[in-house]
């Protein structure tokens, strides 16, 4: 009770990176992102965020919504989530660009790892379908391959 007597408010705006292992095509790429996510109540937030595939060259920039369901950041130092996601991808694929949409669903957590600290950590799963035109790779063989389905890895620190 005296936890909670002496915990911070719950911040508004937070602003942060994330480094993405992506999985897809039975191989691994790597990326982030950067966002400003906006905590609407104690329960939901949604996150406007810009983002990358550097290994692949893939950009993205999409709107997420999280909804935290279990525990309490400020005073138990964590916060579990589902979270729903809608993108617009651009790619190249021979010579020509494509912007498809993208749906994304995953699981996270928050993290506060100090009483007086202006960060968060954050780690997720996240699976995502690229509806339309799919994701190539070419093979170090030049054999060309496409991907709907991504899966994502997220760690992120995100400050307010």
């Amino acid at each position: 009770m005296k936890a909670a007597l002496n915990a911070r408010e719950l911040p508004t705006w937070r602003f942060g990176a994330t480094f993405s292992p992506a999985f897809y095509l039975n191989s691994f790429g790597f990326g982030g992102d950067v966002a400003a996510e906006y905590r609407i109540h104690k329960n939901h937030s949604v996150d406007l965020f810009l983002g990358s595939i550097v290994t692949q060259p893939l950009y993205e920039a999409g709107l997420d919504w999280r909804f935290f369901f279990t525990g309490d950041l400020m005073t138990a130092h964590h916060d579990d989530y589902l979270l729903l996601g809608a993108s617009v991808l651009a790619f190249e694929k021979f010579e020509k660009y494509y912007y498809p949409p993208r749906i994304s669903v995953g699981y996270g957590r928050d993290m506060l790892f100090f009483d007086k600290a202006d960060f968060i950590c954050r780690v997720a799963i996240r699976v995502s379908y690229v509806i339309g035109e799919s994701i190539p790779e070419t093979d170090v063989d030049l054999i060309s391959r496409s991907a709907n389905f991504v899966t994502y890895f997220n760690f992120s620190v995100y400050f307010f």
